[in-house]
């Protein structure tokens, strides 16, 4: 079965939860990822997602290990969007993947 942006998408929201474990993630957050990567899916991210997409799935669990760890840090129960997108750009930052980096590419 061929990739798809809608499929590369839940896979995303999958390693989201990976990342942050046992720690709850309010909707407003998973929406946040939402709104952050989905417009990335292009055509070429979706054609070079075999090869490609374990690394960017480690830094998306990277986000959520970081928001999780944070949101514990904080003492708050649950992760908020705010955090999620804090803890996205960090990662972002140090990160050399065809999708994760500060600057979207074009569509």
């Amino acid at each position: 079965m061929p990739y798809s942006r809608d499929g590369i998408m839940a896979q995303i929201l999958v390693s989201l939860g990976q990342g942050t474990g046992a720690i709850r993630i309010q909707q407003e957050a998973c929406l946040e990822i939402k709104g952050r990567y989905y417009e990335r899916i292009t055509q070429e991210v979706i054609d070079l997602w075999e090869t490609e997409g374990t690394q960017v799935l480690e830094r998306i669990r990277a986000v959520g290990r970081l928001a999780a760890a944070q949101t514990v840090g904080s003492g708050d129960t649950a992760i908020q969007a705010v955090t999620v997108r804090l803890a996205a750009q960090q990662v972002e930052r140090s990160s050399s993947t065809i999708w994760c980096t500060s600057i979207p590419p074009a569509p």
